[in-house]
This record gives structure tokens, sequence and C-alpha cells, in this order.
């Protein structure tokens, strides 16, 4: 399914940051619709998403500019962990064990993220925030890292679904009550294939 998409706008519909993110490659049987094709989409998807403060944002992008083909090898670390965060949720989500391959990858992501978060008090209680190097530019894979830790290790790693679309690949939590949500969105994949069954079953008749 080929997802449109403003430049600066991603969907996200997966429940779950790093779901979301595995879906800025969508259309995965021909992988047509690719989201993320530089360095400077993947903050445009942290910024939407909220992932890191706006500040971190703002310094990561002014830095990229004049960081050149250092953002390169950062940019392919993020590409390699969302396939590696796709084939993991999708083997789950058909009740498949991950590979220990892929495993590996993400702990080594884990590894040069979590070592960075810090406690921080605000007005009524603490929260978790994001120290280490300001100048850090695989800062916006650490909290990528840790939504896939926290999914993996919460009890609604049961409820990961891949989309039943035959042209779609897009992961979710499935939150529904009865456990039984098929679709990414109701209102693309959902009534594209509810107008090719009435499609299928109106020639059967005819």
């Amino acid at each position: 399914m080929s997802h449109a998409a403003k430049a600066v706008e991603f969907e996200v519909s997966g429940g779950v940051l790093c779901l979301d993110f595995a879906n800025t490659l969508g259309d995965r049987p021909r992988c047509e619709s690719e989201h993320l094709g530089c360095y400077a989409d993947l903050l445009r998807f942290i910024r939407q998403t909220g992932a890191l403060p706006l500040p971190d944002v703002d310094r990561l992008e002014r830095l990229a500019s004049t960081s050149g083909s250092r953002v390169e090898p950062i940019f392919r670390q993020a590409i390699e962990l969302r396939e590696v965060l796709y084939r993991i949720f999708s083997s789950l989500g058909r009740d498949e064990s991950p590979s220990e391959a892929d495993i590996r990858v993400l702990n080594g992501a884990l590894r040069r993220g979590l070592p960075q978060l810090e406690l921080q008090r605000g007005e009524e209680s603490f929260d978790w925030t994001w120290g280490g190097p300001e100048r850090a530019l695989d800062r916006p894979l650490w909290p990528l890292a840790r939504s896939a830790a926290d999914l993996l290790t919460s009890p609604e790693v049961i409820r990961v679904r891949e989309c039943d679309s035959e042209t779609c690949s897009w992961l979710f939590v499935d939150r529904s009550r009865n456990r039984r949500r098929r679709w990414c969105d109701m209102a693309t994949c959902g009534n594209r294939a509810k107008v090719r069954r009435h499609y299928q079953r109106r020639k059967r008749t005819s």
C-alpha cells in the first residue's frame, strides 16, 4: 500500500513510537513508499512524534547542517535499526521468534542509548530525560531503541499485529476490545479490502 504523506508529516497509527518508526517504510512487498531518505527526514520524524524535546531537535538540525558526511553513518544506523525493529515485531506478530542477530543489533543500540537516561525533577514528580553529549548525532536513535525495549517487556507485546492487507506491512498494537483488529487503518486498508470483497462477490454473482 502506498501511504501518501507530506514532507513534514508521518502517519503514526502504530500506537507505539518504535512501530511508527518501522512504518516509515510502507508497501514493504515492493518497498515503494520510503519516507526516510536522509538524516533530515529522521529528525522530522523525531520532531513530529515528540521522541526528543524540541530544543534537542533544533540543536541536532543545526549540528547536522555543518557536519557534512558525519551524518551518513548515523542515518545508515537508523535505517538498520528500523529494519531490525520491523523484523522483530513482524515475527512476534506471526507468533514466531525474532532472530538472535536482530536482538543483538537492538541490544547494541540500547547499550549506546540507555546510559544517557537521567532523572529530571518536575513540579510534582520526577521523569526520565535524555542527558549525554548534546552534540551526539545518534541521539535520535536512543528513544527509538528504548521504545522497542519497553514494548518487548510489556504485556502489550502479544498485541502486536501486522496489517492483513496483501499490499501493506505496517505494524500496530491491537488495543481493540475483542483483539481482532486486522488493519493498520480501517479508512485505508480496511475499506480497500471491503471494496475488493464486494467486487469479487458481484463478479461471482454476475
